[in-house]
Order: structure tokens, then sequence, then C-alpha cells
């Protein structure tokens, strides 16, 4: 692993195991180092946020107390069903471009019980782990404009759902009223982070075609 400054109040940590990744994440929440702020976990990374400037030997003997110490994910995570309806615009392209009928690229994209990897692109977003590799597809070439909340989607190796208005290249599959991000439930500098969004890096997301 290698630690390395992030900025004036930082620290990247890389490269990580998914075990590794959760456990620091958690550790950071139970057990926070000297003048902690805020862990972010990336894709095969975590960034270490101070409120303050932090010498590297304190994050280093903290990283040292956690060695030996491997964390079982389903102890930090929760698991979500999102209801979805699959009358997405790109449904019947997609079973197109896969050569499957639009009844099995649904029971393909159901199937899976799917890990968030990460949080990012908008508030809420997640990437998903687990999309069956017959529907792994490459990002549509002309992005549209403004893709509504609640979309489910595919892109690339990953599932997702978009979690606010946006522009967007994902093939929309269909949608969900699941609310992914809440920023009214942001009131105080204590706010609990779950009234805000509904998933985080860790949870497994289940879909149910509706």
């Amino acid at each position: 692993m290698r630690v390395r400054p992030y900025g004036e109040r930082g620290y990247l940590l890389d490269p990580l195991t998914d075990s590794e990744r959760f456990s620091i994440a958690r550790a950071s929440a139970l057990n926070p180092p000297e003048a902690f702020g805020e862990c972010v976990i990336g894709a095969e990374n975590v960034l270490l946020l101070f409120t303050r400037p932090v010498m590297s030997p304190v994050v280093a003997e903290w990283l040292q107390q956690l060695q030996g110490q491997p964390l079982d994910v389903s102890q930090v995570s929760r698991g979500v069903e999102v209801p979805v309806v699959y009358d997405g615009p790109d449904l019947a392209d997609v079973a197109e471009q896969t050569g499957l009928s639009v009844a099995a690229v649904i029971e393909l994209h159901t199937a899976p019980v799917y890990r968030v990897r990460m949080m990012g692109f908008a508030p809420g977003f997640p990437y998903l782990d687990g999309l069956d590799p017959r529907l792994h597809l490459d990002r549509k070439a002309s992005p549209r404009n403004r893709i509504e909340p609640g979309a489910v989607a595919i892109g690339g190796s990953h599932a997702g759902i978009y979690s606010v208005a946006s522009p967007g290249g994902w093939h929309l599959l269909g949608r969900t009223d699941l609310p992914l991000f809440r920023p009214e439930n942001a009131r105080g500098a204590e706010c609990d982070p779950t009234a805000i969004f509904s998933l985080a890096a860790g949870d497994t997301v289940k879909f149910i075609a509706i």
C-alpha cells in the first residue's frame, strides 16, 4: 500500500483490495486517527481527509494498528432492494445490441446481487459491480442532455442509478421511485449520511422487476 500526501490535509491510500477499502473506511468511523475529517472510498483506493495538516507518521501508525484485523464486508454494509419498472428508452436497443430478447435482458439485469463499488459522478450515484458480462456495452456515443432521477442504467461493466437530473451516456433500462439523494435532510454538521444517501460504498443492491 502506498500512502501519498493529497493536498495539505489529505492522504491517498492505494492500491487496495475491496476488503482493505471497506476495513479502512469502517475503522475511520469507529476508531478514527487524530484530527480525522472524512474518508472517501474510490474504485481501488481510499482518501483520508483531516481537519488540519497531519504528519505522515500519524497516519502510518494508525494503519499499522489495523493490520491483522480483516473485516467481513457484510458487517458494515446494507442490503437494499430496488424496485424497477423496466420501460427504459434503451431497453429494446440493448436487447438488439446483445442479441438477447427484452425479457432476457431484464432477467440478466435482475439476477445478480450487486455491490456498490464507489459513489461518484453525481451526489448519490452508485457504481455497481456484478453486471452480467453479456450486458457489458460501451457508453452511448451521444450522451443525453438530461436524464431524470431514478433512471436505472448500464454502462461499460457497471450498473447504476441516476440520482439527480443530469446529462449522461449510459443505456437506460428502466426507472425506480427509490430516492437516492435527499439533500433536504442535510441539516446541521452532525446529520446522518444514511438520511441523505440511500446507498454507500459496500452496500449490496438487488433489482426487483415490478
